[in-house]
């Protein structure tokens, strides 16, 4: 059998969503026999390979975490590896690169705040950075990858790209993800506190503040509720939501898990009664699809990138009016038939897509 070598580039992958694509892909593509895998990961993939997968990697290279100064050196680094065992293919799970492969290569893109940057409110530095990036982007001239048709749309216009040069492909849960999800009976709530997982990194359009004002709305005596966060306790993101809920008088009503590894994620969605994503823009997430599997209902922010990833199987909010998302959590805790329909629903989605 002829085997296509691919240089698959994770060095750019740090935080959330991102590694765990990384991990998904760089899992499928070393069961597939169809392809010899040169990889070049960062400190965080690393962490979360086993030696069994890292053993099927032919050729296998770490890269630490730098800035984007740093990032030219790292750049000829990577294509010293690219020029040394000539692939088929590179595939820089997602861009920008900063550094142009001599093969034939391919993009995934996931900044889904550089091309929503008129609909936000960015400073200077973000605005700069934003133009540098798109120029890489048009450096590389690769095929690209998104994971919406919405993000398609946007992407065109925003880099005057042809439509045949970008492909969709949905975002979904990871194999290990999965595997959890069938190997193990749904978790009950035996407690009269209904726990909300927010999973994620903290970011500025991930709009968490907003749930931690929310939360302020709705009254104790009637729900006994918990926010469930994946943020490090020791981070300055957290130290900011905690300062944040203390001063609004709920710091008892959240809590973190702190970094939890792609493998150990679908035990956290077991755990917890519904999941919230309170986003204000994003190219696609994982968050979606993880709840349909483990079903679990989604709260989530009125945006077309979630009208059209959860379609009816969602309680929608206004994410910048905190009343909306405090109404949305009072409406779906305390409601268990429409939980079990959200559930449902879920799951068609899901199958549909």
């Amino acid at each position: 059998m002829i085997k296509y070598k691919i240089l698959l580039d994770a060095s750019n992958l740090s935080l959330g969503g991102g590694v765990q694509v990384g991990l998904a892909l760089i899992h499928n593509f070393i069961n597939d026999d169809n392809f010899e895998i040169i990889c070049v990961a960062s400190p965080q993939i690393d962490r979360q390979l086993n030696i069994t997968q890292k053993q099927k990697i032919k050729h296998y290279f770490v890269e630490k975490n730098v800035s984007i100064i740093a990032k030219y050196n790292q750049g000829k680094r990577i294509a010293e590896i690219e020029k040394k065992y000539n692939p088929n293919l590179t595939f820089i799970i997602f861009g920008p690169s900063y550094w142009k492969p001599k093969s034939l290569s391919i993009q995934g893109f996931a900044l889904g705040k550089m091309i929503y940057a008129d609909e936000l409110q960015i400073g200077m530095l973000e605005s700069g950075l934003n133009f540098v990036k798109k120029m890489f982007f048009l450096w590389n001239d690769s095929f690209l990858i998104v994971e919406t048709e919405l993000v398609k749309d946007k992407l065109i216009k925003f880099l005057n790209y042809s439509t045949d040069k970008i492909f969709v492909i949905g975002n979904s849960y990871s194999p290990a993800f999965e595997s959890y999800i069938n190997n193990n009976a749904i978790n009950s709530n035996i407690t009269n506190c209904f726990r909300i997982l927010v999973p994620g990194s903290f970011y500025p359009h991930k709009n968490l503040e907003r749930i931690i004002k929310a939360l302020a709305l709705i009254d104790k005596k009637q729900l006994e509720l918990k926010m469930i966060f994946t943020i490090p306790d020791d981070s300055e993101g957290w130290r900011y939501l905690s300062t944040l809920a203390a001063k609004m008088n709920v710091i008892e009503l959240i809590e973190t898990v702190g970094f939890i590894e792609n493998s150990k994620f679908a035990r956290l969605y077991q755990e917890c009664d519904a999941v919230i994503c309170a986003s204000l823009v994003e190219s696609s997430t994982a968050v979606f699809p993880e709840a349909f599997l483990a079903k679990r209902p989604l709260l989530v922010s009125d945006r077309p990138f979630a009208t059209e990833l959860c379609e009816d199987a969602a309680v929608y909010f206004d994410p910048l009016i905190e009343n909306s998302i405090a109404d949305a959590i009072f409406k779906l805790a305390t409601n268990d038939v429409l939980r079990n329909e959200l559930v449902k629903k879920g799951v068609k989605v899901l199958e549909k897509n």
